[in-house]
């Protein structure tokens, strides 16, 4: 099934995406990237989510390595591509919802065909929040990228705090 959703996320960014103006989203891209890299060092001994892919080889870190590098630049391109900046701020806001609505759609196979297992506290519910945060950092990284890293420091931690992860 991971192997299907890159399949569809590269079509879907070729078909859909802004392939002729890359450059305008590749650092957002790069942070993207740079944001799942420094989840799988910070927790790497205590896993929030992990992949567990259903064909060889069977390695979260495959996968993620996939997703870091493939699916999340192709997602970044597809989301920033299309939205809609002109409009109003109720219609960016149903925008960002869309997506973390199709997301939440998407992965729900994966965790119900326990190919995405979640840990240590954190639950499917909490799924949501993530996203909502995601989408929203993702644009305001576009946008203003500057102001984004410092959020970024405070979001991070605060998840470290929560889940009670401890840096070695």
């Amino acid at each position: 099934m991971y192997a299907l959703l890159t399949v569809i996320l590269i079509g879907m960014a070729f078909w859909k995406g802004d392939w002729r103006h890359w450059q305008k989203y590749i650092l957002t891209m790069f942070y993207v990237s740079t944001c799942n890299l420094l989840y799988n060092l910070l927790c790497k001994d205590h896993m929030l989510w992990k992949h567990s892919p259903e064909v060889f080889p069977k390695s979260h870190t495959m996968v993620d390595v996939v997703f870091t590098f493939i699916n999340l630049p192709a997602l970044v391109l597809l989301y920033l591509s299309h939205y809609p900046y002109s409009k109003p701020r109720s219609k960016q806001a149903l925008y960002i919802m869309k997506w973390v609505v199709g997301s939440l759609i998407v992965e729900y196979p994966f965790y119900k065909m326990h190919l995405l297992i979640l840990n240590n506290g954190y639950a499917y519910w909490m799924e949501p929040f993530f996203y909502t945060i995601m989408y929203v950092m993702i644009r305001l990284h576009y946008t203003r990228p500057l102001l984004t890293y410092p959020i970024s420091v405070v979001i991070i931690v605060f998840m470290l705090r929560f889940f009670d992860i401890l840096l070695k």
